[in-house]
């Protein structure tokens, strides 16, 4: 019996130290993967990153066609289906063609440093554009007011940039030259006959 004891002891005297080690390691590794360390972004972290989604941008763009695009989930009028999409966009085009957009082409010129630039029929504004490729959302702000668009990629060389309408409409007669227009009247009356519809251009860099 004593034998057993004193077998029982030493067998317990030599994994005791090798548990308290696997602990240690254990309690180690842990402390060392803790998320405050692992996770971390500095302020040079987040600005590479930026610079990494600007890059994507930058360069000069030009209109190429009209972009129809669906928000929020309230699809009315089948506008989610290509051939309502398609009458649209015709409709869209013939009202671009009578305001001369096919023919001064609206331009955005996209800065590395987050600045960037419009001209649209004579007049230019400069400001500044924030861009989530996750969400594909852009938010512009000219002269200090903030603009919400959706900005998708289309390959490398295209663009499609839409506005809530009525967001669009505001942008051309904030612009001066649409504000009495009888067209931008007319478009305002076409696009009110659709629900949850994104209007703008299809850009293409130059």
């Amino acid at each position: 019996m004593r034998r057993f004891i004193a077998f029982f002891c030493v067998i317990a005297a030599l994994l005791m130290p090798m548990t308290t080690s696997c602990s240690t390691s254990r309690h180690n590794a842990g402390r060392d993967l803790h998320p405050d360390d692992v996770f971390t972004m500095t302020e040079d972290d987040i600005a590479n990153e930026t610079r990494r989604i600007n890059l994507t941008l930058q360069g000069d763009w030009k209109y190429n066609a009209p972009s129809v695009g669906v928000s929020g989930k309230n699809l009315l009028a089948g506008i989610a289906k290509p051939i309502a999409k398609g009458k649209l966009k015709k409709k869209l085009k013939n009202a671009y063609k009578k305001i001369g957009l096919d023919k001064a082409r609206p331009q955005f010129v996209f800065n590395v440093d987050g600045t960037c630039s419009m001209k649209l029929m004579g007049a230019s504004v400069k400001g500044t554009y924030n861009y989530n490729p996750t969400t594909e959302k852009i938010t512009f702000k000219w002269h200090g007011v903030p603009m919400n668009a959706s900005l998708k990629r289309d390959g490398k060389k295209k663009l499609q940039l839409t506005f809530d309408a009525d967001k669009l409409l505001n942008l051309m007669s904030l612009l001066g030259r649409f504000s009495d227009s009888s067209t931008i009247k007319a478009l305002s009356t076409l696009l009110d006959n659709y629900e949850d519809v994104m209007v703008g251009f299809e850009l293409k860099k130059q």
